[in-house]
């Protein structure tokens, strides 16, 4: 279950930047694994929070967000796709899951142990949820908003 909450603060938060700049003056628990798995990032920032810290970075025009665990573990990578870049498949099934829903944002995470997912964000006039579609296709209900 920390594993699951860990993961929900790092989907939905969008973080506010505690550094930015020089790939060099990282200073946190996994920056050394984060230089070396990305020389080339630009735009570095990062925010420590109480269970993981998020870098935020651009890498070869792509704006991907990395996630360490509070000794310095990778936990995964991710970025926000468009909603037409989602499997066609996941598409067909969260609109017969969620029928009139519309889908508006799309996040691909790829965490260290399991793998690839979706976070997929779907409105219907007051109901807001976030959906997590894993690779085999199941939806499950990530987290209930108001819109």
């Amino acid at each position: 279950m920390k594993k699951v909450t860990i993961i929900a603060l790092m989907v939905i938060t969008i973080a506010s930047s505690a550094f930015a700049g020089d790939n060099n003056a990282l200073d946190f628990k996994g920056a050394d694994a984060f230089k070396k798995s990305f020389p080339q990032a630009t735009e570095v920032s990062y925010t420590v929070k109480k269970d993981f810290t998020e870098v935020n970075f651009t890498w070869h025009s792509l704006k991907l967000q990395a996630f360490f665990d509070r000794t310095g573990n990778y936990i995964g990578l991710s970025r926000e796709i468009s909603v037409k870049d989602l499997p066609l498949s996941y598409v067909i099934n969260i609109n017969k899951e969620y029928k009139g829903f519309d889908i508006t944002e799309a996040i691909e995470f790829d965490h260290s142990e399991n793998g690839l997912s979706y976070y997929v964000t779907v409105i219907k006039e007051d109901r807001k949820y976030v959906l997590n579609v894993a690779t085999d296709g199941s939806i499950s209900v990530f987290k209930k908003m108001k819109s």
